[in-house]
C-alpha cells in the first residue's frame, strides 16, 4: 500500500509541477509523465531494497560497510533521479539547479511514511 501511495505521491508532484510551474518543469505527454513517475518508483524501491539487504548482512560484518554508504547515497539519490530522468528521458526537462532542490525537498515531505502496525501493538 505505502508503495502505491509512493507511486501516486510522484505522479501528482510531477504533474503539479508540469501544470502550475512548467517554466521550470516541462513534460510533453501523458506518457511521458507515467513512464518518469514510473521510473522514479523503480530507483526507488530497488535502493530500498539494497538498503534492506545492507541492514541484514550487518550481522555477518558486510553492513557495517555498505549501510552508511547507502545512507549517504540517499541525500543525494532523489536529485540524481531527477538528473537522469532530465537527461535520458526525451520530453522531461527540468530546468535551473533551484527546481532540482526544490523537487527533492518536495518528494521527500511528500513520500508517505507507513508504520507497520503489528510492530506498533506489542504489549
Amino acid at each position: 500500500m505505502r508503495n502505491l501511495l509512493n507511486l501516486l505521491v510522484t505522479f501528482l508532484v510531477f504533474w503539479c509541477g508540469n501544470h502550475y510551474f512548467n517554466q521550470y518543469i516541462s513534460i510533453s505527454d501523458t506518457k511521458t509523465l507515467i513512464i518518469a513517475t514510473v521510473l522514479m518508483f523503480v530507483i526507488s524501491f530497488i535502493y530500498g531494497f539494497l538498503l534492506t539487504i545492507s541492514f541484514i548482512s550487518i550481522v555477518v560484518g558486510i553492513g557495517c560497510l555498505t549501510t552508511p554508504l547507502l545512507i549517504v547515497a540517499s541525500l543525494v539519490l532523489t536529485p540524481i533521479k531527477l538528473w537522469l530522468l532530465d537527461r535520458y528521458l526525451t520530453g522531461f526537462e527540468i530546468n535551473g539547479f533551484w527546481t532540482y532542490v526544490i523537487l527533492t525537498i518536495v518528494l521527500s515531505v511528500f513520500t508517505v511514511k507507513v508504520n507497520d502496525k503489528k510492530r506498533d501493538r506489542k504489549v
